[in-house]
């Protein structure tokens, strides 16, 4: 299998074309594994955003508290970028005004680069890596 035409690509593609059009929660009901497993960088808001969490059904409740918690001005992405026939790498930016936690009311711009493994055809691992410093207000 080449690179061009990896599952890890085809999920990759699928993933940026729903992320761009604001369909986050429908990406993860679609393209992840019931025991997918997500990695903050660092642990930011106790139970509600954990730095390690597991399972569809639990990012799927995440990624509405989310949605209820932020509003959303806009964003970037780039990618995917393969690495071997099992990840993907994908750049993003977010325009956001979190509405609860230390930084309530501040908008602010966020990159990330998120890193993906991809197993029998469904994301079992995102792993995200940011600089919270670096964050523009």
């Amino acid at each position: 299998m080449t690179t061009e035409t990896s599952e890890a690509i085809t999920v990759g593609k699928q993933l940026t074309e729903l992320c761009s059009q604001g369909k986050h929660r429908q990406a993860i009901e679609q393209l992840y594994a019931d025991d997918a497993r997500h990695v903050e960088a660092y642990d930011m808001m106790g139970p509600d955003m954990p730095q390690v969490t597991e399972s569809k059904d639990t990012l799927l409740k995440m990624c509405d508290w989310w949605e209820a918690n932020h509003e959303v001005h806009g964003g970037d992405l780039k990618g995917p970028f393969p690495h071997g026939d099992d990840r993907f790498a994908v750049w993003m930016l977010i325009d956001v005004t979190p509405k609860v936690g230390p930084t309530a009311g501040t908008r602010q711009k966020m990159e990330e680069v998120c890193l993906y493994t991809v197993k029998d055809g469904k994301i079992s691992q995102v792993e995200f890596f940011w600089d919270p410093t670096a964050c523009d207000q």
